[in-house]
């Protein structure tokens, strides 16, 4: 036979009920129920609202501009070394290129003789004399090859106007018909290594002026003679 469920207990002192998990159990009347709930709601109205935290800023918003910073740092540096990467190549083959310079300033010196030794050979020479200038004509030629694959070549000024960066003027004369700084006569050949000038060619300048007239033979002579007989007659 099953038991009947105990009812639970009144307040002995006519209290508040308390209620478990917001209900009442059975056995209390309306107004003890009624009272229990206006309990428990003036509890929580009592409690001070918890106002929800304000929220941290984000790390990424932090940290953004110092990444910023860092970014451009990085890119600045990168370009820094990427230009001094240029210019050492750039040195670098400006060496090699020009690494011969102060042989070929030498050399071309020989050159000079070789060209002489050809500008002296005698007209209407022997066979042997002229298979020794023949000889010497083909030493010239194959040295001027040997230089030009090195990227030494000579250039003639004569004709040209006087330019300070590729001659060297050793003389301005007076020269008939020859414009003002135009190049009348040229002693040496002037020698580029490629774009570098080797020796600026020796050269004589026109100085833009006519030469003075020279006097007839005929007039100089009776010039002569009558300042010699008015020499004697001032002695006599």
């Amino acid at each position: 036979m099953a038991k009947k469920k105990k009812a639970p207990e009144k307040p002995a002192d006519g209290g508040t009920l308390e209620l478990e998990n917001g209900e009442a159990t059975s056995g209390y009347s309306l107004q003890q129920i009624a009272d229990a709930l206006g309990e428990e709601m003036l509890k929580k109205s009592e409690k001070p609202e918890e106002k929800p935290a304000a929220p941290a800023p984000a790390a990424d918003e932090a940290m953004a501009p110092n990444i910023r910073e860092l970014e451009e740092e990085v890119k600045r540096l990168v370009a820094e070394n990427r230009n001094q990467k240029v210019r050492l190549e750039n040195d670098l083959r400006t060496k090699l290129k020009f690494s011969n310079e102060l042989f070929f300033r030498e050399f071309i010196l020989v050159k000079d003789d070789l060209e002489k030794a050809i500008s002296f050979a005698p007209d209407g020479a022997d066979e042997r004399i002229a298979a020794f200038v023949q000889g010497i004509r083909h030493l010239d030629q194959a040295v001027t090859a040997l230089l030009r694959r090195h990227g030494v070549e000579a250039y003639d000024a004569l004709g040209q106007t006087f330019d300070p960066a590729i001659h060297e003027a050793m003389r301005v004369a007076d020269v008939a018909g020859a414009e003002a700084n135009t190049v009348t006569v040229q002693h040496l050949k002037g020698y580029r290594l490629f774009e570098r000038i080797l020796r600026p060619a020796m050269v004589e300048v026109a100085s833009g002026k006519e030469p003075a007239a020279q006097k007839p033979a005929e007039e100089a002579q009776n010039e002569e003679k009558t300042e010699t007989n008015d020499t004697e007659e001032s002695n006599g």
